[in-house]
Formats: structure tokens, C-alpha cells, sequence
């Protein structure tokens, strides 16, 4: 996203970026975190591969959750700022989708159980 300021920008002086260095890495294999870190902007899909993971959107944004399983149960929802809203798709996908609708600043978290559990938070902030 344009405007969004930090990685990969290059500094003034032409010194080192204000992006994170991963030269030797932090895991027990030296390799780079594989969860980012918090204030990560949400993708335009998501699945239940991103379970934990904590996502920013913006009021106005949308996103799309998907579950591989045209069976999942729709996900509970811990909070106000994210509608998720039901994608009724005419022809059988294969699978569950549903419309991430930031609506308002706050903070919301998707949960569901059963064989692709998932919690993933979205943190909103203004337009």
C-alpha cells in the first residue's frame, strides 16, 4: 500500500533502510520469524493457514476469508469493528467464503473450530 511509511522505504541520507534485517535470523535455525509481527496489513485473502496472526485493515477496507471446506460452519465473531458477511456462491467453489467489512476503529477476532481452526484478529483503524 502506498503511503503506509516504514518497510523497504529508503532513508534520506541514504543510510540503511528502516525495514527489519533478518541476517541470522532470531528462530533456532537462524531462519526469519515466520508469524509477522503485529500491524501486518491484511492480505486480500485469508485463510485458516493464518491462524494467530493479528492483521490491520482500515474503516472502509474489505478482505475475504477463505476456508477450504464447503461444509465449515460460519465463524464466531468477538467483536465490532469487521462484519463478516456470508458470499453466496451460485455454482459449487468447494469451499466457505465471507466478506471482511472494516466498518468502524476497534478490534475484532474470527474463531472457528472443527478440522481448520482459526483465530484471526483484525485490528481497524481510521479511513
Amino acid at each position: 500500500m502506498a503511503g503506509c511509511g516504514g518497510w523497504g522505504e529508503e532513508p534520506p541520507d541514504g543510510g540503511p533502510s528502516a525495514g527489519p534485517s533478518f541476517s541470522g535470523g532470531s528462530g533456532p535455525t537462524g531462519e526469519p520469524p515466520t508469524t509477522p509481527a503485529p500491524g501486518t496489513p491484511v492480505p486480500l485473502t485469508v485463510t485458516p493457514a493464518d491462524d494467530g496472526r493479528v492483521f490491520t485493515m482500515r474503516a472502509g477496507q474489505t478482505a475475504e476469508l477463505v476456508v477450504a471446506d464447503p461444509d465449515a460452519p460460519d465463524p464466531g465473531v468477538e467483536g465490532t469493528s469487521v462484519l463478516v458477511v456470508p458470499v453466496v456462491n451460485v455454482q459449487a467453489s468447494g469451499r466457505r467464503e465471507w466478506e471482511l467489512r472494516a466498518i468502524a476503529p476497534g478490534r475484532t477476532t474470527i474463531r472457528a473450530g472443527g478440522t481448520q481452526s482459526y483465530a484471526i484478529t483484525l485490528v481497524v483503524g481510521d479511513p
